[in-house]
């Protein structure tokens, strides 16, 4: 019995159940629909709950409608709607109010298989005029739902629901829950004027707080739906912020809800006006309380992200000329101002028509307000974090060594470090700032670097209160261990050691401080997950090769191959295993590596020494060496090559990874794709005027700038291996040269490999299901339709385009009748796609179905985790033969003739 089968009959015997037992069924529901994303699961298991939500009691109906509202989009896979709807519809014609409201709530999460009821469109109609409080609270969730997928609905509701928010029979509360319908309505331009309308006779009147924050809330939200009634809706909020004539200013409770809804529009900033962002600034008046202040710089910090010119020059002449508010006594409103002015002045059109001498003035200026306010005390730590976010900002966009207020704040940072007591000045945000300027900016290195140093000499304590920065800091990129500095930073916890060797396997100090913290790491009491884990790490950590050679070559792949086969061992057995999928790729592409510069160097080491002599570049000169070189180097592209489609692969799959990851595998693709171009530039494969082009670099840190640096310097030699006729002794020595560097450059360890933040998993079903390990059975040259059926998760903030799925027959005997399909699917409008195959046989075989897909930012080809396999079992065809009577065939005696002569009958 498949999955879904096993699943659905041990559905069914939970519906058959004493209550308890139903309800707990159907508390599953959400997680056997996220389990078995089919839609024909799906459409049954939907059909079996509107049948238990029709026959069953209160309490069921109840248990039915909240486990619908955590299925979410994998309702939308049913297919038999109206069946459904039919079903559940049937309640609704009862007297008691409590199952209307059940109907009204399940109607709500299943609105999107039939947004355009009229039978669901009447019975919300109906029951808005109804005395109970559960029902009308119903009606209200599935009047949102449905009116923001249908038109039709909302142009023929919205003015039912004016006449209810304008006439005095409702109470407030009730309004307060009709308004939240405008906020996803599925609007035209005769609904926004018709909204707009309404807005006009209500907001002049007398109402609660309560209900004016809703009703501005909904609308908001609705002009950021459509995004053309935005502008409207702005010169809305600023004349309820700055009334003209002898109309009141609004309360500090109004001012603080309009100031919330501006800053939601504030992300917007084309849409605004010249005019309005101009009174919007006059609002700032020296009276404003804090609450007000702090919802006003909200607001205008998100105004100064990618605004036009105009309003980007208003808003520094606002933050230039109030200085005064980063000194305020509030540091809710100083921090708020300080981040504000930095996001400002760190645009780089700020400055473009300035002197530099104004530019210099106008930060020293502002640079006194950062000292001020980031020495004021301890801040809460969510203001901390801005604060120091806003100030790393500031600091990457001024090179620090052409503006004298960069040390100063840089000392700044330095002075909350004086003190005794720890964590007294926010000093973990401050490392963490020290962090990120170590990792963004190579300028400020060194200064960084000594001053770690000197904290670990003259103040321990602080020191090993703060162990994973700090050893961050000490590690950084490009630096090196002071003399007499143990490699152990801190000898009695354990987590200080891993925290030390991870920040060492980021910044390429491997086998000089990774491996002595790791090797310090006691395992015995460790659960097996993690103890494979570190001994992998170990093994990687001992990889590192400094010096090139045969023997350190192979010593490394020992390692390597010791780390693969560690972490294979720990996938195999954890439910972690998903999260090894990049460390075990990226050791195998390392390996692969090793392998190609083993063979290169096994290659280029007997004409660099005994052979030499024969290659000099004078009268005794043998070509035919040289054309033994050329005979003996042209195996090592195939290794080459290998690696190369290894590193490939691992980019390929590396769709999770943050920038700087991904930058750096590109790198480490490049490495290889550098010594394939210099191998095939000596055979005269390739032309050493089409060398390797480095992409420009996602996020700009300063681990891949190293490598980028080192790669642009082999490249530049890649020239020099032109030669004429044949290759001399100089051309193998710069060969030789290029192939250390490529191998001897550290590897930085990307973050990816020990943190993924993203996860994109794909789960697919086919059409005919598969039993457990039980072929499909089909007859030879029979074609057969075979249905795959897809549902994406994903956390990645870049949407999913297209996808392509591939169905590969794999022939257990004849492999020349191997084939590849692909289907693509394109314009992914939801986590759910299709595909369909038409297959004909020959033989036993495997069809093994992958996905790849294109996202939408970078419109890159990904391969996905996974997959799954179907077995085919082809038959033979019974052929049938007819039997045929040759000439006439004799009608037997009858029976009682032909016995004679028994005991029975003597006479015979």
């Amino acid at each position: 019995m498949s999955g879904t089968a096993q699943a659905q009959t041990i559905f069914d015997k939970g519906l058959r159940g004493p209550v308890s037992e139903q309800l707990g069924t159907i508390s599953n529901l959400s997680r056997l629909f996220e389990e078995n994303p089919a839609p024909t699961f799906v459409n049954s298991m939907l059909l079996r709950v509107a049948d238990a939500f029709k026959d069953g009691n209160l309490d069921l109906r109840v248990a039915i409608a909240r486990a619908l509202s955590q299925c979410g989009t994998h309702l939308t896979l049913a297919f038999s709607t109206p069946e459904i709807f039919r079903r559940i519809l049937t309640v609704s014609h009862s007297n008691d109010p409590n199952a209307r409201e059940t109907v009204l709530d399940v109607l709500a999460e299943l609105s999107a298989l039939l947004p355009e009821s009229n039978q669901c469109h009447h019975l919300i109609r109906e029951s808005l005029s109804t005395n109970h409080e559960g029902e009308f609270r119903a009606t209200c969730h599935a009047l949102k739902s449905f009116a923001s997928l249908s038109r039709t609905f909302s142009e023929s509701i919205v003015l039912q629901i004016g006449k209810i928010l304008e006439e005095d029979k409702a109470s407030e509360s009730r309004k307060v829950q009709l308004c939240s319908a405008f906020s996803t309505m599925s609007a035209t331009a005769q609904v926004v004027e018709q909204v707009f309308g309404i807005a006009d006779t209500i907001l002049p009147r007398t109402i609660s707080d309560e209900y004016f924050h809703a009703f501005i809330d909904s609308t908001t939200s609705l002009c950021i739906e459509i995004r053309y009634a935005i502008s409207k809706q702005i010169g809305l909020l600023l004349k309820l912020l700055t009334p003209s004539g002898k109309d009141q200013p609004p309360s500090e409770t109004r001012r603080t809800i309009i100031l919330k809804e501006l800053k939601r529009l504030a992300e917007f900033p084309t849409i605004w006006s010249e005019e309005q962002v101009k009174i919007f600034l006059a609002s700032l008046k020296p009276g404003m309380t804090s609450r007000s202040l702090m919802d006003f710089f909200d607001a205008t910090t998100s105004l100064s992200k990618n605004c036009p010119i105009e309003i980007l020059y208003a808003l520094k002449n606002l933050a230039m000329s109030n200085t005064g508010y980063g000194s305020h006594a509030n540091p809710e409103v100083s921090v708020r101002f300080v981040y504000f002015a930095s996001q400002v002045v760190c645009t780089p059109r700020a400055f473009e028509k300035d002197s530099p001498e104004t530019i210099e003035c106008t930060m020293m200026a502002f640079s006194v307000v950062v000292v001020s306010t980031c020495t004021c005390g301890k801040l809460k730590t969510r203001l901390a974090s801005k604060l120091f976010r806003a100030i790393g900002d500031l600091l990457l966009a001024f090179p620090y060594t052409h503006n004298v207020f960069c040390p100063m704040i840089i000392s700044a940072l330095f002075s909350a470090f004086d003190s005794p007591v720890t964590d007294d000045s926010n000093q973990k945000e401050r490392l963490e700032l020290l962090c990120r300027l170590v990792d963004s900016e190579k300028m400020y290195i060194p200064e960084i670097h000594k001053w770690a140093c000197q904290v670990k000499n003259e103040k321990k304590t602080l020191f090993d209160t703060y162990p994973s920065q700090f050893s961050y800091l000490i590690l950084a990129v490009g630096t090196s261990l002071p003399e007499n500095c143990p490699q152990v930073f801190y000898d009695e916890c354990d987590v200080s050691k891993y925290e030390t060797a991870r920040s060492a396997f980021r910044n390429g100090h491997w086998k000089s401080v990774a491996f002595p913290n790791l090797d310090a790491l006691n395992l015995y009491h460790m659960p097996q997950f993690e103890k494979k884990w570190i001994i992998a790490l170990r093994e990687i950590a001992d990889s590192e090769v400094t010096c090139l050679g045969l023997d350190n070559l192979e010593k490394q792949q020992n390692h390597l191959i010791s780390a693969l086969s560690a972490l294979k061992s720990a996938k195999s057995g954890s439910r972690f295993g998903a999260d090894l999928r990049f460390p075990i790729g990226m050791t195998s592409a390392m390996l692969s590596s090793s392998y190609a510069h083993f063979h290169l160097l096994s290659v280029l080491r007997p004409f660099l020494t005994v052979l030499s002599g024969a290659l000099q570049n004078d009268s005794f000169f043998n070509p035919v060496m040289a054309k033994r070189f050329l005979v003996a180097l042209s195996p090592c592209e195939a290794s080459i090559n290998e690696a190369l489609n290894d590193w490939s692969a691992l980019c390929r799959a590396s769709f999770c990874a943050d920038s700087t990851s991904f930058d750096l595998i590109t790198l480490y693709y490049l490495r290889v794709s550098v010594l394939l171009v210099s191998v095939r530039v000596i055979l005269k494969k390739q032309s050493p005027d089409n060398i390797v082009q480095i992409p420009p670099m996602n996020s700009a840190r300063t681990c891949s700038l190293l490598q980028k640096e080192r790669l642009e310097w082999v490249i530049d030699k890649i020239k020099y291996l032109r030669y004429e006729f044949h290759p001399n002794i100089n051309t193998i020595k710069l060969l030789y040269t290029i192939t250390e560097q490529l191998s001897t450059i550290p590897y930085m360890l990307p973050r990816f490999f020990f943190h993924q933040f993203y996860h994109v998993d794909f789960k697919i079903s086919t059409t005919p299901q598969i039993e457990k390990e039980k072929p499909i059975n089909v007859m030879v040259g029979e074609t057969i339709p075979i249905r795959v059926d897809g549902a994406i998760s994903s956390t990645h903030p870049s949407q999913i385009r297209t996808v392509i799925v591939f169905a590969e027959v794999t022939y257990h005997t004849n492999h020349s009748h191997n084939q590849v399909l692909k289907e693509v699917v394109d314009q992914i409008d939801s986590k759910y796609f299709t595909a369909q195959f038409l297959l004909s046989f020959k033989a036993n075989c495997d069809v093994r179905f992958r996905i790849e897909f294109i996202d939408q930012t970078t419109r890159k080809q990904w391969k996905a985790d996974g997959g799954t396999t179907i077995p085919v079992a082809v038959r033979e065809k019974y052929h049938q033969t007819e039997f045929k009577r040759a000439g006439a065939v004799p009608i037997p005696a009858d029976p009682r003739y032909m016995v004679r002569s028994t005991m029975f009958n003597p006479e015979a």
